[in-house]
């Protein structure tokens, strides 16, 4: 098993571009529950960290879920969206960084909610890097693979184009 290195460097490309958006998508579904509540809410985005604070809803379950939620769910749309139309299979590298970047922060949400404590310590960022870092890689191995199994034979990905090209002229 071999990685397409196209794949590879276009995924972590956009990876790097959608860090700071999603972060900023975050940190304002931070803000829904905070605006809807009547309270004034601000954030800060940063690459590393980004953090959001509402003047009423400090304990809020809903306020501590809905930033990963929102940014969950703005990343698995256009996936959802490429796969009714059956076009997700021409783009891996946007499957793999939307993939990646909704675990990720569908983690976060699981975490800023339910185990608040452990997220604000110290030891969180550098755990929760190597787990959103390790999810990119696992999906990153699931679909940006070279090869692909056809009868008992290996074929790269190129090769499965060609085949793929002749047989639609």
């Amino acid at each position: 098993m071999q990685l397409d290195q196209t794949i590879f460097k276009r995924a972590t490309l956009l990876l790097i571009a959608f860090i700071i958006p999603f972060n900023a998508v975050h940190e304002l579904g931070h803000l829904i529950p905070c605006i809807a509540s009547g309270g004034q809410g601000t954030f800060v985005i940063g690459i590393i960290a980004s953090q959001a604070s509402c003047t009423i809803l400090h304990g809020s379950l809903a306020f501590a879920f809905a930033g990963g939620a929102l940014a969950t769910v703005v990343a698995f749309t256009p996936l959802l969206i490429l796969k009714g139309a059956n076009k997700i299979h021409k783009f891996p590298s946007i499957k793999i960084v939307f993939i990646s970047l909704g675990l990720g922060h569908f983690l976060t949400a699981l975490l800023e909610t339910f185990a608040k404590d452990f997220y604000m310590s110290d030891i969180a960022l550098p755990i929760l890097g190597f787990t959103t870092f390790s999810i990119y890689i696992g999906v990153l191995v699931l679909f940006g693979r070279t090869e692909t199994l056809r009868k008992d034979k290996w074929l790269t990905s190129k090769e499965a184009n060609e085949l793929f090209k002749r047989n639609l002229d």
